[in-house]
């Protein structure tokens, strides 16, 4: 195959315009993937106009790389031409999906792209006859699903991607597959899936792609946060490496931040990290797991510290139904004494995490704190024989995350899952939820004694009868081990519940 960016470029500088046009229309792929983005930019600005009207082709590639060209209403518009024929109205589709998740509507992405042919149709089993146009289009829907939260979904469309051969030119992209898929599976799916697709990514011989150096960044990435007994320096290297050239993934490389920093015991520096790409604006208006990953990880950080009360209101910033949310959310109805909608909304999210392993069995040890803290000995039982099969030996993050939250149960986990505690014992110190667990109701008469109200004014403001209230006070009192309204308050501060 000869060099396509050597061809176009050759063209270009011979003012070579019919030739330029007649790559990108016939090795499209390769040439937006071989050229750098701002040389191909220059490229079709200095191409005639009135040439570019002439090709859809190119005035698909214009419209990408080159916007301000054709903006004339009197100019060639590829949105406006009923005769396109289907594999540029495909085209079509892709841009305006990818435009979607850029812009941060991932719904509409992931809409807009799984419904391409290249998508919905069979493999090829032998050739490839779309010299890569399949594998681009997989590749991007996995990309959105894995951003929308749809973790399985993701891993199934980088499966299919990497049954697809690219083209020489266009190796990168299934190293990029590889990559993804391992990050994936090292979060919430398979560890050895994880190493496995690593170890495949580093054996790919590098294409010509101005993608590989951005993917070298991501290879550094997942070594590190996959590199085994060395916590430490796993987490110093990945805080290092989450700056630069982040891309589109960086909700999965600050899940992976996190996790990093709670077995490495720097919780203290992902929060920091965080906060500050918070500050800067990182995924401002955006929906799915650019939306709400940074903030489910500080309110998870701040229920880790035992501050539940600040950990309510940064959730209040989740509004998404994704895994990383909903295990962060049923922590917090966990510790706030909302056990029952917490075990509701666990049994429900069950189709969300089958088959990625890990994320299984953060839910199922989460079902089995919940039904543990209600009392129903018998459904806590049968969590535990759940969480004997899905071997939680090599579960490091969710027991290191169960042994600050409440080593008690941890130690009583550790007697019938063999393996649990290979990791280190559950500790003597009480967890966040070994402390009184306050409802809601309880957490309101709460408020109230603080702002120095009465019993009926707490009932006036609560719009409730003074019997309930006087109900949820004795309640109150009996789980902080008060006898009176001062010493509520005061115990109630020093556990961090005002």
């Amino acid at each position: 195959m000869r060099d396509i960016a050597g061809r176009a470029t050759a063209a270009w500088l011979a003012g070579d315009a019919d030739e330029l046009i007649r790559l990108m229309a016939t090795r499209s792929i390769e040439l937006w993937f071989t050229v750098p983005p701002e040389d191909l930019s220059r490229m079709i600005s200095d191409l005639p106009p009135d040439r570019l009207r002439l090709s859809p082709e190119a005035a698909l590639a214009s419209r990408l790389l080159a916007p301000g060209l054709l903006q004339d209403p009197s100019g060639f518009s590829v949105g406006r031409r009923d005769d396109l024929p289907p594999h540029l109205r495909r085209w079509m589709a892709l841009v305006e999906g990818w435009q979607a998740r850029l812009g941060g509507d991932l719904e509409t992405a992931y809409e807009v792209l799984i419904g391409l042919p290249e998508i919905t149709e069979a493999d090829p089993t032998l050739v490839d006859p779309t010299r890569g146009v399949r594998s681009l289009f997989l590749n991007q829907a996995a990309l959105t699903a894995a951003l929308s939260g749809r973790f399985r979904e993701a891993l199934a469309l980088y499966q299919r991607a990497l049954c697809v051969q690219p083209v020489t030119d266009l190796t990168f992209l299934s190293r990029e597959a590889h990559l993804r898929s391992a990050l994936i599976h090292g979060i919430y799916g398979t560890p050895d899936a994880a190493v496995a697709h690593l170890t495949e990514a580093q054996r790919l011989v590098r294409s010509p792609s101005w993608v590989e150096p951005q993917l070298d960044a991501e290879q550094r990435f997942v070594e590190a946060f996959l590199r085994e007994g060395e916590p430490e320096r796993s987490f110093a290297e990945i805080l290092q490496l989450t700056y630069a050239r982040m891309g589109e993934i960086w909700p999965l490389q600050l899940l992976a931040l996190h996790r990093a920093g709670v077995l490495a015991e720097r919780r203290v520096d992902s929060r920091e990290r965080i906060e500050a790409l918070l500050f800067a604006g990182l995924g401002a208006g955006s929906s799915g797991l650019p939306g709400s990953v940074p903030q489910s990880l500080l309110a998870l950080d701040s229920l880790l510290s035992g501050n539940i009360p600040r950990a309510r209101e940064e959730a209040r910033a989740v509004a998404d139904g994704s895994w990383p949310s909903r295990v962060v959310l049923d922590l917090i109805r966990i510790a706030s004494g909302a056990t029952k909608t917490a075990i509701a909304d666990l049994n429900a999210a069950a189709p969300q995490t089958a088959g990625l392993r890990q994320a299984d069995r953060q839910r199922t040890m989460l079902l089995a704190l919940a039904q543990h803290l209600s009392g129903n000995a018998l459904a806590a039982s049968a969590a535990v024989e759940r969480m004997s099969l899905l071997n939680l030996e090599s579960g490091q993050h969710e027991v290191a995350v169960l042994r600050m939250l409440s080593p008690r149960l941890l130690g009583t986990l550790g007697e019938f899952v063999p393996g649990l505690l290979a990791h280190g014992a559950a500790g003597p110190r009480p967890g966040v939820l070994d402390d009184p667990r306050l409802t809601t109701h309880e957490l309101d008469v709460l408020a109230g004694l603080a702002r120095g109200e009465t019993r009926g004014q707490i009932a006036s403001s609560l719009f409730r009868s003074v019997n309930t209230v006087k109900t949820h006070q004795r309640s109150l009192y009996r789980k902080l081990g008060v006898a009176s309204g001062r010493e509520a308050v005061l115990r109630a501060t020093a556990l961090g519940y005002l």
